[in-house]
């Protein structure tokens, strides 16, 4: 049995089905985990043109606040971190058992390093969700399925 579950989730129905289906796993399977992970794209507030824009718009001087940018996107991690709790409190009800990550990245890549870092047993994801370039690049599913060395089931 799975201890340690990994559920990617965008608020789709297919996300929520896959929830629905780790919870499942995990039902009866003492001290099991389940890590809800929203992977998000937020602005790289290093990059060279985030610093220009800064400057020539005179919001930021010549040095950047590394302080204030860690604080807002401390914020944005709890507001995603309660929309999420929110979102799945129909679903999990007592939360016990049910954590929620944030990270910044593309999807395929965050899911596979925080799934293969965290040392989980299994990812179950959902197999349509809300990418919005997914019939240019290939779904996130097939991306992640391909590059992990973790067990992944495809709920849809």
């Amino acid at each position: 049995m799975y201890q340690k579950i990994l559920v990617p989730y965008d608020k789709s129905d297919p996300a929520k089905n896959a929830l629905q289906a780790a919870l499942d796993l995990a039902a009866g399977v003492p001290d099991a985990t389940i890590t809800v992970l929203s992977v998000v794209d937020w602005h790289d507030f290093n990059a060279e043109t985030f610093r220009i824009a800064s400057r020539m718009s005179g919001v930021l001087g010549d040095s950047l606040d590394m302080d204030a940018i860690a604080e807002v996107e401390s914020e944005a991690v709890k507001a995603d971190t309660d929309a999420i709790a929110a979102d799945i409190a129909p679903l999990v009800g007592d939360t016990a058992g049910v954590e929620i990550a944030v990270v910044n990245g593309s999807p395929h890549d965050s899911i596979t390093a925080y799934a293969d870092e965290g040392g989980y047993d299994c990812i179950v994801m959902g197999h349509r969700g809300l990418g919005a370039v997914r019939g240019m690049l290939g779904s996130v599913c097939y991306s992640v399925l391909h590059k992990t060395s973790v067990p992944v089931l495809i709920v849809k």
